[in-house]
């Protein structure tokens, strides 16, 4: 499993928001990829994952 272009540890029965819960991250506040499936702030499902998905975590940052 790769999140954001690293090498990450699986455990079968992992869900996305348990990723998400294990790298202290609010879903609310950030884009998801996994795979080709996107998923815009809090809209994500809390799907499993399989041991060789790829996962993009973008923060949305503001600023002026």
């Amino acid at each position: 499993m790769q999140v954001n272009g690293q090498p990450h540890p699986f455990t079968p029965g992992l869900t996305l928001h348990a990723l998400l819960r294990e790298l202290d991250i609010a879903p609310e506040r950030v884009a998801i990829a996994v795979g080709d499936d996107f998923y815009p702030g809090g809209q994500a499902p809390d799907r499993e994952l399989a041991e060789g998905d790829v996962v993009e975590i973008v923060r949305a940052i503001g600023g002026g």
